[in-house]
């Protein structure tokens, strides 16, 4: 038989096979087995009895490739999707750190098109390109410094080209116990020619602890000379250890800061500084107005 004509003969086979099985078009090892049987099966059947005839006289190899082609797709699985990371104290440790395992459980390589942290204080490195069978590594890392006691959780956004779970979310979790809990997040005083006060709380196991200094350090320094703004501004306070204790154990403190008199108004930093040896100076973000 001609090999030519069985040529052209098995392309118009694929070719209606395909538009009743959608085979993709990239293909070219069912066109190679059918290039290569077509001469065979001509002998029984012709072209048009393809569908339901050629898988009886070829079923030994088509059908395990037709079933692989048609179901290759890559498969994404994690170890876990909720990192436990346990107790984190804060002013000891200033990152937590978690690992999430990824494997492709599927036929088909599959990419980690993005890893997305919920928040800037997350950071995660990982290889994007993942081969069937093989596994790779999320590592992520969470800045705590500066965190309130309890609970924590963060999440990663994970996409990617897998057929079964093209989105996951991932979480970090975590129990925060800071060495030295501040009640405020900012502070914010008003500087006027009139003496004014704020009064924020401190909270600590350590009961003897004690305040040494607290200033003030501007960020927007435009204008006054270089070693002008590395000098902090001094603030005068009072520290009043109170019999107040928390359910957790932590002795609570008050720290009553006065208000400097300044030209303009300034943004940045107060920096609180303790006899805590795992937490020697807090830094506050805040403001001075006028």
């Amino acid at each position: 038989m001609d090999n030519g004509d069985g040529e052209g003969e098995a392309a118009r086979v694929v070719q209606l096979f395909r538009s009743h099985r959608k085979l993709p078009e990239s293909q070219g090892d069912v066109y190679s087995v059918l290039s290569y049987s077509l001469p065979i099966a001509k002998q029984a059947i012709t072209a048009e009895k393809f569908q339901s005839e050629v898988i009886l006289v070829h079923a030994s190899f088509l059908v395990p490739l037709i079933a692989s082609t048609l179901l290759a797709v890559p498969t994404i699985e994690f170890d876990t999707k909720a990192f436990q990371c346990g107790l984190a104290i804060e002013g000891k440790t200033d990152k937590i750190k978690a690992v999430f395992n990824v494997k492709n459980s599927g036929d088909e390589p599959f990419k980690l098109q993005s890893v997305r942290p919920g928040c800037g204080c997350t950071v995660v490195k990982y290889d994007s390109i993942v081969a069937p069978g093989k596994s790779v590594k999320i590592e992520a890392e969470v800045n705590i410094k500066g965190y309130h006691s309890g609970p924590i959780s963060k999440n990663i956004t994970v996409a990617s080209n897998a057929q079964n779970e093209p989105t996951v979310r991932l979480t970090i979790e975590a129990t925060v116990q800071a060495t030295i809990d501040i009640s405020e997040n900012y502070l914010n005083l008003t500087g006027s020619d009139q003496k004014s006060s704020r009064t924020i709380h401190l909270s600590s196991k350590k009961a003897e602890l004690k305040v040494s200094d607290v200033s003030f350090k501007s960020g927007d320094n435009s204008g006054a000379p270089t070693w002008q703004s590395d000098i902090p501004l001094a603030i005068s306070y009072k520290w009043i250890p109170t019999d107040s204790t928390r359910a957790d154990g932590y002795r609570v403190f008050e720290l009553e800061v006065n208000s400097p008199v300044v030209e303009k108004p300034a943004s940045g930093e107060f920096i609180i500084k303790t006899n805590h040896p795992d937490n020697p100076e807090i830094r506050l973000r805040g403001g001075i107005q006028k």
